[in-house]
């Protein structure tokens, strides 16, 4: 074993240690960030991308919908209690879950959008080439296009 190998498995023992003792030290955020995530734990199991799209795009609207209850178990009471009334409440379930859905809305209609509106951009290009193209016919004659009479075999006259 290298020094690079022993570096790397002692960073991950030491962060595994701490990510361990925050989890059992704010268990009660933990049970409804866990409870709240699952949405995004499916999206990360079935993503089968290496840039894992789906992943990002939902677990990114999946916590902006557990972010307000985090927040308020935060502020009100950091207690067991408090989280499982939270947790039991059907809008809360409503709130993450629909956030979660709107996340993997984007990941389906997003790649649509972008596809039109790079196409928009490719034909307002050629246009654009074409105009240019016209305009330099005009300026310099059709042997700027590649269709002059005089640069055609005496064959073909």
């Amino acid at each position: 074993m290298n020094a690079n190998t022993a570096s790397s498995a002692a960073t991950k023992t030491i962060m595994f240690v701490l990510v361990a003792g925050g989890a059992v030290m704010f268990l009660p955020s933990m049970m409804l960030l866990v409870v709240g995530m699952t949405p995004t734990l499916a999206a990360m199991l079935t993503d089968r991308r290496p840039e894992k799209y789906a992943t990002l795009c939902v677990g990114c609207m999946n916590f902006t919908g557990v972010l307000p209850y985090m927040i308020e178990l935060w502020t009100q009471d950091h207690s067991y209690d408090h989280a499982f009334t939270i947790i039991a409440n059907p809008f809360t379930w409503l709130v993450m879950f629909g956030a979660a859905a709107i996340g993997w809305a984007i990941y389906f209609v997003a790649p649509g959008i972008v596809g039109m509106f790079i196409a928009m951009r490719a034909d307002q290009r050629v246009q654009r080439l074409r105009r240019r193209q016209r305009d330099l016919v005009e300026e310099w004659g059709p042997g700027v296009a590649g269709s002059n009479e005089a640069d055609k075999p005496a064959s073909e006259k």
